[in-house]
């Protein structure tokens, strides 16, 4: 697969996610956040092995490590979510969240000295404004304990993104995506069973939203983003899933008939030239490599 089919593969994976949003909406009407992802993470973890047992793929010891791990800071990044939207507006709770999309890129630096190129620098900061006009309800941040919590739930989700790109390189994305969704599934209980009760009754919407979660926004999503990031680098990766937002809003809109102001459409176009300058710097790397290659 190329760079760009990948990159695709992205930007479909935020499509699902965006409109995952209808469904958990509809879940939580029902059961409480913990169980919500208790629910996610358990379905999804299940229908991973059973795919993992039919392809008959091969398990060893350092796919369950990089699984794991990837498993943790997935839980981690939807843990701290959770209780910095209980904390802080839906609005200040998606635009820090988001602020993933902008430490990507300097962790990645971090961590495996790989220096970011300033066009993706660029399009990480076009995203990240964007999200912010998309989400905001009010025009300035005042940093509350619940966006602190926030903030560290886009750490966690930047790790994520990271870790994928790290243990899909040379394992079979089938298990790691079968490991992390039992991991996430695991750390889940605690919260789902100390600090929540199950509901007296589960409505027909409830269950049929649940399944949309576990099996396309959970399993399928994870899956593609797993697959993905074995072919693209995070920090393209982390800007083409946050165009969640955009897709979010878009649903909203022909589903469920929201209303969308002038700003929310001039973040729409800013998500859309992000994603533009994503790939205009994949074009840059191609031009470069080639032009070196010429010259040698």
């Amino acid at each position: 697969m190329t760079k760009n089919k990948a990159n695709f593969v992205c930007l479909l994976v935020a499509a699902i996610w965006g409109g995952g949003f209808i469904a958990t909406d509809a879940a939580l009407s029902t059961f409480d956040p913990f169980t919500v992802l208790w629910i996610r993470f358990l379905g999804a973890s299940i229908v991973s092995w059973c795919v993992v047992k039919a392809k008959g793929c091969h398990i060893n010891r350092e796919a369950l490590k990089k699984g794991a791990l990837s498993g943790i800071f997935l839980y981690a990044a939807f843990a701290f979510q959770t209780f910095g939207l209980d904390l802080t507006n839906t609005g200040q709770n998606a635009f820090l969240t988001a602020v993933n999309v902008v430490l990507v890129p300097y962790i990645a630096w971090i961590l495996f000295h790989r220096r970011p190129l300033r066009i993706q620098i660029l399009a990480s900061v076009v995203c990240l404004c964007g999200i912010g006009c998309l989400s905001l309800s009010q025009g300035s941040i005042l940093l509350s304990f619940g966006d602190l919590l926030s903030l560290i739930c886009a750490f966690f989700f930047a790790c994520h993104i990271l870790s994928l790109e790290y243990s899909s390189k040379d394992q079979d994305v089938t298990v790691i995506n079968a490991v992390q969704m039992s991991m996430a599934a695991l750390l889940s209980i605690p919260g789902c069973f100390l600090l929540e009760t199950w509901p007296t009754h589960i409505s027909v919407d409830a269950i049929l939203s649940c399944l949309y979660m576990i099996l396309v926004a959970t399993w399928l999503a994870f899956q593609l983003q797993t697959f993905a990031q074995k072919y693209t680098d995070a920090a393209s990766a982390s800007v083409l899933l946050c165009t969640e937002s955009l897709f979010a809003n878009v649903f909203g809109f022909l589903l469920l008939h929201e209303q969308k102001s002038i700003v929310m459409l001039v973040g729409g176009l800013l998500i859309f030239s992000s994603v533009l300058l994503v790939e205009g710097s994949d074009f840059f790397q191609r031009n470069r490599t080639f032009k070196r290659l010429s010259k040698e």
